[in-house]
């Protein structure tokens, strides 16, 4: 996530310490109920039932058997006769797909050892990912399109979206969802037909498949630790429970630090899934499933640099964090004006969600079936953030305070700081590194309720020119939303874990005279907000694979998407809190009871159609034209934005190249966005958040290689990666400064140049293998200026494998090995269109090297 608002909040005492006795209790008993499963699971053998696994329907791929990472190499053949259920209504070999698409299977799952979905996607070509702010709210771009978060590529969970608005504020898509032993494989298209089977994805989909119940008992537990005190358990266990009716139970437990410690547990939680399956006598099934998702996750911003690639003194760029204990409770106004609102940036990105999902499968005969599949989520997103603001030196911001005070106070002489959580004065030379730090604390409680129907006939019949595969749908989804924004400012140093400060002025006499602070807290409701959102989603879809020879594949299609949206938006004034000892409370946002409604209602169209040709069984060459579109998300109408139509044109084609020594998907695309609307929050010369409106055109081209290769038994290499050339085609206008015109300027956030390489070693008849990643991350511009720059950085990963037994497999990673320093953003609140050049440099870096160890026992 990159909300690129402004103003900050708080601080208040630091969060009641649990007891050491009361911690090692907790995680003892919790770890002695997991050990307890996996104690348990060798008896499981002796349960096992074996019947004959019944057809599985196009919406899934039959299920994997639990496999070591060791099974399968890194690159094997690119997967390319494995069936493809993403972007198509039919089951299609991948070699046979007339568009392009990435496979991640379960063994290439468990060799990345992901923490969070963007790690798993994140060597996808053609996907750029911005995973540095922990395991969830990331961004996520795809073939240079100009917006971040999940705006151009939906994250789908089994063909059906997580969230409807996975691009909406503070509803990040990885917020409803987390990587697991559940998880079987991932099918991310890029482009091409994911703009007909799914709304709102001119970029592309990520599917997430997930392991259904089986007819024959296995399962597996898994125990992992890391050097950030983190401790998982991930099980996953299936089987029969009738004939015809299995299940599969599954989820994991994880409490840790965070990658950077803020002095308290950084990430808890947990999410657990089951699931029935009933395959009917002749043919078809209904899969039934309940997922519960309760996990805190703390979410990291921009920190101050010595360098794009140095930190600070005390502020170490790869595990340096400006959370603190002291000022992750504070109690701030509540939108009344009393100071009755609890803040807590303990509970990070705390996501509380319960999923409910059917799918259904029925063959009717003569070439007909039916398909449907259903999904309803209710919950909340309770999001509390540290986000970067200003930063100036510790005297200058006395300097400019003084200003302040003294235009309330004139008898006032001087300004000091005091330690806000001890009442202390603290010389500005005393701060860490000299810097004063603007630090807003966002504090938004989302509660959400979506449901989503996508129901599809098709039909199969032979024609005079080959078989055509139609496929009808409608897709329905209606969702609910209600935002509560309350955003506070604080005021920090420059080290690791920093104090937070008042400000206060002294007359001649050395007494204070009027604070600029109150309880630490400066700019109080930098931003109070709140929103009622309703949105409903009409879409028919039409389809045609049609099979013109063995040898040629043209795939047809069309969507229409109708989306009608009404809501209220909370006002709000400014009000004096008539406390005379400070400035603090002179101007305060609260709301007035009243709300202004909006409406609005547009229908899109996307079109698509490709063809792909086998020229033996080894080489095919694809090729596709595509028109879609992108819906803006709510917050254009709570800002006052302009709809604009985000039409999409995309072109691709490419060769696909299958042996057992070696395989190739490489793909050329062009892509043309001749409207984009941009909505950015930054902040004011006042502290409070200001929101601009934009709009630009721009094109993508490029090129996208995939490559495996096995030369002998025990060596493997897979190398992916992608160049584009990503360009503002026109983006002029004008701001404070006068006029601009960046046109030709290269598309913000994003590189031109992607490269990684995997390569793996087998050894001991595969029961040992290590493996390694090297990825390399072009330069890359904070702003549309490109006036800043973020360096190029190459990352690298180590790890190894060693089945102890058939059943038994160690695992250790270690991530980032050579601590690179890598930036992924700047400080996109100080300005994204022309970067604002401050006191000191302020970027997120990528983490710095951490490593873990696991054992996973499989049956």
């Amino acid at each position: 996530m990159d909300l690129q608002l402004a103003s900050l909040s708080p601080p208040s005492g630091g969060p009641p310490v649990r007891g050491v006795l009361e911690g090692i209790i907790m995680r003892a008993c919790r770890l002695a109920l997991m050990a307890s499963v996996a104690w348990m699971a060798p008896l499981a053998p002796a349960l096992a039932q074996s019947n004959d696994a019944p057809s599985q329907p196009a919406t899934q791929p039959a299920p994997a058997t639990e496999a070591s990472a060791t099974d399968t190499a890194q690159g094997s053949d690119l997967g390319l006769n494995e069936i493809i259920v993403t972007g198509t209504r039919t089951g299609t070999r991948k070699f046979e797909t007339s568009y392009a698409i990435t496979t991640i299977d379960s063994q290439a799952i468990a060799q990345k050892a992901p923490l969070g979905i963007a790690d798993l996607i994140a060597s996808t070509p053609g996907i750029y990912v911005e995973s540095s702010g922990g395991e969830v709210g990331n961004n996520v771009y795809s073939r240079g399109l100009p917006a971040d978060n999940y705006r151009y590529l939906p994250l789908l969970e089994d063909g059906l979206p997580v969230w409807e608005e996975g691009a909406g504020a503070f509803t990040n898509a990885d917020e409803f969802f987390r990587v697991d032993a559940t998880i079987d494989s991932l099918q991310i298209v890029r482009g091409g037909s994911a703009s007909i089977t799914a709304s709102n994805a001119p970029g592309g989909v990520v599917n997430v498949l997930t392991k259904r119940p089986t007819h024959t008992l296995q399962g597996m537990v898994k125990a992992e630790v890391g050097d950030w005190d983190h401790y998982r358990m991930d099980a996953n266990v299936s089987g029969p429970l009738t004939d015809r009716l299995s299940f599969a139970i599954g989820g994991f437990y994880r409490e840790d630090n965070g990658l950077r410690n803020p002095g308290f547990t950084g990430n808890q939680g947990g999410q657990f899934r089951v699931g029935l399956q009933y395959d009917f006598a002749d043919s078809g099934s209904l899969f039934v499933s309940y997922r519960k998702l309760d996990d805190k996750n703390i979410f990291y911003t921009a920190i101050p640099l010595a360098s794009p690639s140095q930190g600070l003194p005390g502020l170490d760029a790869g595990t340096g964090t400006l959370v603190n204990t002291d000022f992750a409770r504070l109690t701030v106004p509540g939108g009344s004006g009393a100071f009755d609102k609890r803040v807590d940036l303990t509970q990070g990105i705390h996501t509380d969600t319960d999923t409910f999902t059917a799918i259904f499968n029925k063959p009717l005969g003569d070439g007909w079936e039916v398909n449907d599949r259903a999904r309803y989520t209710t919950g909340m997103v309770d999001f509390n953030g540290l986000f970067s603001s200003g930063i100036t030196t510790s005297r200058g911001f006395l300097t400019s305070a003084l200003t302040r005070l003294q235009a309330a106070r004139p008898d006032t002489v001087s300004a000091v700081y005091r330690d806000a959580s001890n009442g202390q004065t603290v010389a500005a030379s005393a701060l860490g590194n000299q810097l004063a730090l603007t630090q807003s604390i966002f504090n938004t409680v989302v509660d959400v309720e979506n449901v989503v129907n996508d129901l599809s006939v098709t039909k199969k019949l032979d024609t005079g020119v080959g078989r055509h595969t139609l496929t009808a749908g409608y897709y329905f989804s209606h969702f609910n939303q209600t935002q509560n924004w309350n955003w506070n400012d604080i005021l920090v140093e420059a080290i690791n874990r920093p104090r937070y400060f008042d400000v206060v002025g002294l007359n001649a006499a050395g007494q204070q005279t009027v604070a600029l602070t109150k309880n630490g807290l400066l700019n109080l409701h930098s931003n109070l907000q709140r929103f009622d959102d309703e949105v409903t989603i009409n879409a028919f879809y039409l389809t045609d694979a049609w099979q013109v020879t063995d040898a040629l594949r043209i795939d047809l299609g069309a969507r229409y998407h109708h989306v009608s949206k009404q809501g209220t938006i909370a006002q709000t004034t400014r009000v004096n809190l008539g406390d005379a000892t400070t400035i603090a409370d002179d101007n305060v946002l609260v709301f007035t009871g009243a709300n202004t409604p909006y409406r609005f209602k547009t229908g899109q169209w996307a079109f698509s159609a490709g063809a792909n040709y086998e020229f033996d069984t080894r080489v095919a060459a694809f090729a596709r034209y595509s028109r879609s579109f992108r819906v803006t998300p709510e917050f254009v109408q709570w800002f006052g934005g302009v709809p604009v139509e985000n039409r999409i044109d995309l072109v691709e084609g490419g060769l696909k190249y299958a042996t057992r020594p070696f395989s190739a998907f490489v793909t050329l695309f062009y892509n043309k966005f001749p409207n984009i609307a941009f909505q950015t929050i930054v902040a004011g010369p006042n502290g409070q958040a200001q929101t601009i409106n934009q709009t630009a055109a721009a094109e993508s081209k490029g090129v996208e290689v995939e490559l495996s290769l096995r030369p002998v038994d025990f060596f493997d290499l897979a190398a992916s990666g992608n160049y584009q050339k990503i360009n503002y085609t026109s983006f002029a206008g004008q701001d404070a400064s006068g006029p601009f015109d960046f046109s030709g300027n290269q598309i913000v956030r994003q590189p031109q140049v992607q490269v990684s390489i995997r390569p793996t070693l087998h050894l001991l008849d595969d029961r040992v293998s290590i493996f390694g990643e090297a990825a390399y991350t072009g330069k890359r511009y904070v702003d549309v200026a490109n006036t800043i720059v973020l360096p190029s950085y190459t990352e690298v990963r180590l790890g190894a494998n060693w089945k102890v037994t058939d059943a038994l497999q160690a695992q250790v990673v270690a991530t980032n090995l050579f601590d690179e320093v890598g930036l992924t953003e700047g400080n996109p609140r100080a300005g994204s269109i022309i970067g604002v050049q401050e006191t000191a440099f302020q970027g997120r870096p990528i983490f710095g090297r951490r490593v873990r160890a696991s054992l996973t026992y499989t049956f």
